[in-house]
């Protein structure tokens, strides 16, 4: 995959979604010097799964926000276990 083929798969992840446009940035600055790799790994994990992507956004503020503190990532890891258990249930 070229890279607008990458830019025009993930702005429509980002349509579908109707992520907003501060978190479209926060994912850009994180995906704009992954390599094609990262961009396949990003398109097939959240490219049919809404609830994944906004999860995982939320998570990604939750943890800049926590500024390195311990016991607000204590819990923001606690929120994860719960979270992925959760989907572990829902695929039995």
């Amino acid at each position: 995959m070229n890279e607008d083929e990458f830019q025009k798969q993930l702005e429509a992840i980002f349509d579908e979604t109707d992520l907003r446009q501060e978190d479209r940035k926060l994912w850009h600055d994180r995906l704009d010097n992954a390599g094609e790799h990262i961009h396949k790994i990003f398109v097939d994990v959240f490219g049919g799964d809404r609830g994944l992507l906004l999860f995982f956004t939320g998570n990604i503020r939750k943890r800049i926000d926590a500024n390195g503190d311990r016991v607000k990532l204590d819990e923001i890891a606690e929120e994860e276990k719960t979270y992925f258990a959760g989907l572990m249930k829902g695929n039995e």
